[in-house]
């Protein structure tokens, strides 16, 4: 244990961030964490760096994080708790000989030789299962309290911010071989996310998703449930109007709740059983919450299916269309007025900045609501849906315009009935 402790110490110290890391010309075939490109972060630098906590080769050694090594120091100890001192040599053993294959997941590679990389990606994953452990069995931990909590699981789904799920998953087994009853580390992961509102939908009926690391755990919550029927068909979405212009065409918007947030439908709805003309076409869109880490959340999805998932950007397809929906802080009001959209952050005019620009120098891509998009904009092209629209906002806004303009019908109906039956007495 003391020697374990003198090795964090030795590593903890001496990395030099600025000058660790170096590019690799051509990746490894599992590479799948990446270093974000210098065009996306010039947008929001913020929105990819951690604040609280380095997780992983990509930004160990920053000296604003260093306040964390401490705790995962602590946490090492407490782990030795759990297990003996030869799991934790079987363990130091299983990270060498896995040290090139865990090399070969980033997208740069760490400069620091093997005995400093095996004890950092060690005790990173050590610090995880921990705080996992704890979170799954309520035990009273500081870190587990807001806002702490709040900052290390916003770090720990910061793409540059990973270590291999594989690693995680494997460090887990060998410290507690499963039995019945004892949850998996996917359980445990489920868990410590689950306070996170967008979880609230996710069932993961098809079973355990595979996962590469823990953004691509959170991009696999999101497209599980629809991912068999929301497939690109090779098509791009373009001159969508907003969401304001279509409603004033007539387009209603909805919000679901209990639904996925991908579950984007366009359905027929009627206005009333003897009121075929009132047909409506309804755009039902799962309600979203948005809060000030949303930003980033979105952001590093984003950048993970653009390098990773390039032809099912499904993540990418949603913001897209309502980057699409949005243009102004109006566009919002009516957003939030439906309950689409509830707004954490206080301000409408923020959330339109922010899908506004979201999609920077993201490369359009084939979109999975193609279809949807299609039908309206056939919809807002339609004359006649304009001219119910108009009528209705005009004859029957509310309750005593419309009874006015029943009633002023009914009054011009008796007048011709009794202007013709005059007509017919003088002839």
């Amino acid at each position: 244990m003391g020697e374990n402790e003198h090795q964090s110490r030795e590593w903890s110290i001496d990395i030099d961030q600025e000058n660790n890391l170096e590019e690799v010309l051509e990746p490894a075939l599992d590479c799948c964490i990446y270093r974000v490109p210098l065009y996306l972060r010039k947008i929001n630098e913020e929105a990819y760096t951690p604040k609280l906590i380095s997780i992983g080769p990509l930004h160990c050694g920053r000296k604003e994080l260093m306040g964390m090594e401490n705790q995962k120091k602590r946490y090492w100890s407490k782990f030795g708790e759990r297990v003996n001192a030869q799991k934790l040599e079987e363990f130091k053993t299983y990270m060498e000989s896995q040290e090139q294959s865990i090399r070969g997941n980033y997208s740069v590679t760490s400069k620091l030789r093997n005995s400093k990389y095996v004890a950092m990606i060690l005790y990173d994953a050590v610090f995880i299962i921990e705080l996992f452990l704890r979170n799954f069995y309520r035990t009273n931990d500081f870190l587990l309290k807001s806002p702490m909590a709040n900052s290390i699981i916003e770090d720990l789904l910061l793409l540059e911010n990973q270590v291999p799920y594989f690693v995680l998953n494997d460090l887990y087994m060998k410290a507690f071989p499963s039995s019945e009853g004892d949850p998996s580390f996917f359980d445990l992961s489920l868990s410590f996310f689950s306070g996170m509102s967008i979880f609230n939908n996710v069932s993961f009926s098809a079973g355990e998703p595979q996962v590469n690391h823990f953004t691509d755990f959170l991009r696999g919550a999101l497209i599980m449930e629809v991912q068999s029927t929301v497939q690109s068909n090779g098509r791009k979405i373009y001159d969508l109007p907003t969401a304001t212009k279509l409603n004033e065409s007539g387009l209603k918007f909805k919000g679901l709740e209990g639904k996925c947030l991908l579950d984007i439908s366009l359905e027929k709805r009627k206005r009333g059983k003897w009121l075929p003309w009132f047909e409506v076409n309804e755009l039902q869109i799962p309600r979203i919450q948005i809060y000030d880490d949303t930003e980033s959340m979105f952001r590093n999805l984003m950048a993970l299916e653009m390098f990773h998932y390039p032809t099912q950007t499904h993540i990418c397809n949603y913001v897209f269309l309502l980057d699409y929906l949005i243009d102004t802080s109006k566009d919002v009001d009516l957003l939030v007025e439906k309950e689409i959209i509830v707004n954490y952050m206080g301000d409408n005019e923020a959330i339109a900045k922010l899908f506004n620009t979201l999609c920077q120098h993201i490369i359009l891509s084939n979109s999975c609501y193609y279809d949807i998009s299609e039908q309206i904009k056939a919809h807002y092209k339609y004359p006649w849906n304009h001219l119910k629209a108009t009528f209705k906002s005009v004859y029957f806004s509310n309750l005593w315009t419309g009874t006015a303009t029943v009633a002023a019908t009914f009054l011009l109906i008796l007048t011709v009935i009794q202007t013709v039956c005059s007509i017919k007495q003088i002839f």
